[in-house]
């Protein structure tokens, strides 16, 4: 069976059913329905309102036929019976995008599900109707109306597996011919003549037979050639199972014989599920992708078509998904809609309680599997501004995949985030501010795919003050504990202003906080103003003399009433104790290291003695190794990696890129602040990568000043695992016996370590290329092999040339030049030629002028006419890379 894949088959226009407030646009006449015009052109663009009986108003369009369908044309049964549905392209578009099928299953059938006494419950309803003045076709077609409805049951079926889930048509069935098996009722209808001259008239005249059940939907094929398609719909997109497309009334879905059976062949989908998902609820105009007339328009999709001026269509996903629904589960179907998306806060067709696996009055159906990444944010609301408040984001993931980052952000600039990877942090914004902003959490999958989401978050200022406390700490020892503080004189010491509220006992975010300090002497100034941040106020204090420090909190924005504590502060040299280790002892060389530690100091508290950190001190990490020099010298060489400062709880971290191998340590050198000390971490082995260099020549026996590609690939090598080189420089030279090498060419490596560069070659030797190396690359060549520049052999043929003229009149000889090497022949361009006369009786020849050919290969030359008999000559004489060549004489007298 061919696989041609569908074109943009046009779709039909649904039937529209307007939920609220249509009944004061139009008037109402009779129990069935009619047709009335309405009170201004926006209300029902194109159309015209209709009611049924017991239901809101309806909004009914012009229907569209696919192209090359001709609605009014009468189609022979054994055409229609000919038509077989859309379930084996539904199967066979599935398995192509990824869901697996049997063979079985994939071959056009009547079987349906068999769910419960195939009756009660939410069903469709298959209906053949026909008028009664009509030869009825029943017997003829409804085998094949049952496959076309098991055909649209394959069109669910396989969409919800395209979600990891399963949803099947639930038809009023009958036993099928195998014991176990199910095939759709197709009720015979016959209706008065005139009946099915408008979608009106036809539902009114199978009502009057008594199909008027909300439990039902009705999918009719009219064997009438009025109309395409049609199908109720009634709008509202509430998300739960009282939605009005759910059971609230009878819907139906006209196919008229024109139609009928589509689905099979290139550029088809089936017009019987098109109508019947109308009916479920399908499209939203305020979906995604909605459009104002219930289509969508991100195709490829069985619902999705330009249905009206000014609608524009983007090409989503594959031509072949145009045979099954919603391109992107995003708009109208699916088993897993994306969490927080659009369709997971509304009217799903999936949970429809009309289909087995859909609701069951109660809630959704059962769901399926995530397809695509997902995610759904959550944020406590409001906060109160100043004071961290709990974010979580949920990742989604298809199967097999893990999640690889979450990444935090805020609109305002002031938020920030406690753990700005994790899927559960704290936002913090300062108490400055209670303007709204939004979070976004974006989370990236082992596929490489991302989901940003995105919520507001809102503040609530107290009502009344936050009673908050302020806490002071000077070089990590808390004035609670200790009430004089000691610091190292003349180093920066860290001192810090915790403003916490008292009810959460949290840091407050965007007070300030204002320090003094006052010696011995009595002197009192300033020793700043800092804003607290997330986790306190900053302020770096030197001293070598005692101070007394004081700290208070300029209370606002709803907090105030802390204390102002005092500390007392001395000075003198501390004895730290530095702790280091490295990441690794053996590192490629430019790969990163890290080197990390502690640097602590032991005081005296109310319990004896404790470690606090000694912050804001710099630790450089080095490394020591030898050189020699060419003269058999050895020498120390003490290479610094760079230095780490110490955080406010003692830890430090160094990340750096060594190039060189020696010990490696950690140090803090001495002065009046500090003692030295020390911490060796042994050897550092630094190992440099193997280059490898491949090449290759395209010709190497060419013409003199021929282009010859050369490409091949430079490499490093790590323990035997090879990585191309990008960006690298590889140049080619030629190096003639006995001669000095002579560059022909150079050209950069891709982002795979290949390359390619044309060898202008004008020398013949050894062809060699080379890559220069850099740090930590080294330098690497490779002989190519011999290759030749070969000298041209010129032809010389004269076009035109006077045989006579007036001695010294100007004369102009014309000619053309090719030249040949090996089996390869072409014009010469840029070749010096030269004009020579060789008078009559064996006197030796002239050259009278000489020029360069065209790129055209021509000559022309210009010159005086000589005197006497004689003949011209064009003539190739000692040129670069060609052989000397003449052209045939031709004899000339000068009179």
């Amino acid at each position: 069976m061919s696989r041609a894949l569908p074109g943009p088959l046009r779709r039909l226009l649904p039937l529209l059913v307007s939920a609220v407030l249509l009944a004061a646009a139009c008037a109402v006449v009779g129990l069935g329905f009619r047709a009335v015009q309405v009170a201004g052109p926006s209300a029902c663009p194109s159309g015209e309102w209709l009611r049924l009986p017991g239901a809101p108003p309806a909004c009914v369009h012009a229907d569209v036929a696919p192209p090359g369908v001709d609605v009014t044309a009468h189609v022979p049964t054994h055409v229609l019976a000919a038509r077989e549905g859309a379930g084996e392209r539904a199967h066979e578009v599935a398995e192509d995008l990824g869901v697996p099928t049997t063979a079985e299953a994939a071959v056009s059938s009547p079987e349906v599900a068999c769910d419960g006494d195939g009756s009660a419950g939410y069903r469709t309803q298959a209906m053949y109707v026909v008028e009664s003045d009509d030869p009825n076709r029943y017997a003829d077609l409804v085998a094949s109306m049952r496959v076309w409805a098991a055909g649209v049951d394959d069109v669910v079926n396989r969409s919800a597996a395209l979600t990891g889930g399963v949803r099947r048509v639930r038809y009023v069935s009958e036993p099928g011919t195998t014991e176990g098996t199910c095939v759709p009722s197709v009720l015979n209808v016959t209706v008065p003549p005139g009946s099915l001259s408008s979608f009106g008239s036809a539902i009114s005249a199978v009502q009057a037979q008594g199909h008027t059940a909300p439990s039902r939907k009705y999918l009719v094929w009219t064997d009438a050639s009025v109309l395409c398609g049609v199908a109720s719909m009634y709008l509202g997109d509430r998300e739960d199972q009282a939605n009005p497309n759910n059971g609230a009334y009878p819907q139906y879905a006209r196919v008229d014989s024109g139609c009928w059976g589509l689905g099979s062949l290139a550029g088809q989908h089936s017009v019987e599920a098109h109508e019947l998902v109308h009916t479920l609820g399908a499209v939203s105009s305020a979906a995604p992708n909605g459009t104002a007339a219930g289509h969508c328009t991100d195709e490829h999709d069985t619902m999705c078509y330009a249905d009206g001026a000014g609608v524009t269509m983007r090409f989503v996903c594959p031509a072949a998904s145009g045979y099954l629904l919603d391109c992107g589960g995003d708009d109208y179907f699916s088993t897993f809609p994306d969490p927080g998306g659009w369709l997971d806060g509304h009217w799903n067709a999936a949970d429809s309680r009309f289909l087995v696996g859909g609701g069951d009055g109660t809630g959704g159906g059962t769901t399926g599997t995530p397809s695509t990444l997902g995610a759904t944010l959550a944020v406590n609301n409001p906060a109160v501004p100043g004071l961290p408040t709990q974010a979580t984001v949920t990742p989604v993931l298809p199967s097999g995949r893990s999640l690889a980052t979450v990444v935090w952000k805020a609109t305002r600039r002031d938020c920030t985030f406690a753990s700005p990877g994790a899927v559960s942090t704290e936002v913090t914004c300062s108490a400055t501010s209670a303007t709204a902003t939004t979070v976004t959490a974006t989370v990236t999958d082992s596929a490489g795919s991302t989901r940003s989401v995105a919520v507001p978050l809102t503040f609530a200022r107290p009502t009344a003050t936050r009673p908050v406390t302020l806490e002071l700490t000077t070089a990590g020892q808390r004035v609670t504990d200790f009430p004089t503080a000691s610091v190292c004189a003349g180093a920066p010491a860290v001192v810090v202003g915790t403003v916490v509220d008292t009810a959460s006992s949290r840091p407050v975010k965007g007070l300030e906080v204002a320090f003094r300090k006052t010696t011995a002497t009595g002197a009192s100034s300033s020793a700043g103003t800092v804003t607290t941040t997330h986790d306190g106020a900053v302020a770096r204090l030197t001293t070598r003399a005692p101070l007394t420090l004081v700290a208070a909190s300029l209370g606002a924005h709803g907090f105030g009433g802390a204390t102002a504590p005092t500390q007392a502060v001395t000075a003198g040299t501390c004895a730290p104790r530095l702790t280091a280790s490295a990441s690794a002892a053996t590192v490629w060389h430019g790969d990163v290291l890290t080197v990390s530690g502690s640097l602590v100091r032991q005081v005296t508290g109310p319990d004896g003695p404790v470690d606090v950190p000694v912050a804001g001190a710099v630790v450089p990490v080095s490394v020591t190794g030898t050189t020699t020099s060419a003269t058999g010298v050895e020498r120390v060489v003490v290479k610094r990696l760079g230095s780490a400062k110490v955080a406010l709880d003692g830890s430090w971290t160094l990340t750096a890129k060594p190039t060189t191998s020696g010990a490696l340590a950690a140090a803090l050198p001495g002065s009046t602040a500090y003692v030295a000390d020390r911490v060796d971490l042994g050897p550092l082995t630094v190992r440099t990568p193997v280059s490898g260099l491949t090449a290759a020549v395209a010709d190497g026996d060419v013409g003199w000043g021929t282009t010859s590609v050369v490409n091949g690939r430079l490499t490093l090598a790590r323990d035997g695992v090879v990585a191309g080189l990008p960006s690298a420089t590889v140049s080619a030279t030629v190096t003639p016996p006995g001669g000095r090498a002579v560059r022909v060419g150079s050209g950069r490596t891709a982002a795979d370590g290949t390359w390619s560069l044309p060898a202008l070659l004008k020398v013949s030797g050894a062809l060699r290329v080379r890559y220069a190396g850099a740090a930590g690359r080294p330098a690497v060549e490779q002989l190519v092999g011999d290759v030749v520049a070969g000298s041209w052999t010129p032809a010389l043929a004269v076009i035109s040339a006077p045989a006579a003229a007036t001695t010294g009149a100007s004369i102009t000889v014309t000619g053309t030049v090719t030249r040949a090497y090996d089996c390869t022949s072409g014009p010469a361009t840029g070749l010096r030629v030269r004009l020579t006369w060789t008078p009559s009786g064996g006197q030796a020849a002239a050259t009278l002028t000489s020029a360069a050919t065209t790129s055209k290969s021509t000559v022309t030359l210009r010159t005086r006419a000589p005197a006497g008999a004689g003949e011209l000559r064009l003539e190739v004489v000692g040129a670069p890379g060609h052989l000397d060549a003449a052209s045939t004489a031709r004899p000339f007298t000068g009179s």
